[in-house]
């Protein structure tokens, strides 16, 4: 792996831990000493990760965690809530029985993940649910655009404020499998809508802390 990438990796690490925060300064004496490299990669990085829309660069000010403004906030969730109905129209018209039994396993492992906060692991699940949903559509290029969709919106998220929703989440993670199970398009989408608009107010409430 080249030092480029390794850079890269390392503080997309540091973002998804919420070690760098939305709208945080960072500083190359800081990242030189944490991840024990030169500034040319991690400058390297930092404008891949710029390109992902993770960080901003600021003339004569550096590079900053990109924070969205409620406006944004809203223009996200407003292409997602599209993304997510585009996904279960490829799933329900092109899946097989295998990606079924697939998608089946990422419910599952999301429902019997115990701890008690949602954290990065449940958000993992919670992401894979949704990503083997866009898998099965058979676009590859769809897929790739909604995975970094997905990575940018959680990137931004403190994922702990979810909490209390964890069991509205696998509710509806269990009817969205049925639906589609049932190749039911418009109950399919439905409920996905619901699910994306409750997270959408979680979203934006996240943004105001």
């Amino acid at each position: 792996m080249s030092k480029n990438l390794k850079a890269y990796n390392a503080i997309k690490e540091l973002v998804a831990g919420h070690k760098l925060f939305p709208g945080q300064k960072l500083i190359y004496r800081d990242l030189e000493e944490a991840l024990g490299m030169s500034k040319t990669p991690i400058i390297n990085g930092l404008n891949r990760l710029e390109h992902e829309g993770v960080v901003v660069s600021k003339k004569n000010r550096g590079f900053f965690i990109k924070k969205f403004s409620a406006e944004e906030g809203e223009q996200i969730y407003d292409l997602r809530e599209k993304l997510e109905e585009i996904s279960i129209d490829y799933a329900i018209k092109n899946y097989n029985a295998n990606d079924l039994e697939i998608l089946e396993e990422k419910c599952d492992g999301y429902q019997n993940y115990s701890a008690p906060i949602y954290d990065r692991k449940r958000l993992e699940l919670d992401t894979e649910f949704h990503m083997q949903i866009a898998r099965m559509g058979k676009n590859d290029f769809f897929t790739s655009m909604i995975k970094q969709f997905y990575e940018n919106i959680y990137f931004s998220l403190n994922v702990v404020y979810l909490t209390t929703y964890v069991d509205d989440f696998k509710a509806e993670h269990t009817l969205i499998f049925d639906t589609i199970k049932q190749r039911d398009l418009t109950a399919a989408k439905k409920v996905l809508r619901f699910h994306t608009r409750t997270a959408r107010k979680l979203f934006m409430a996240a943004l105001e802390i």
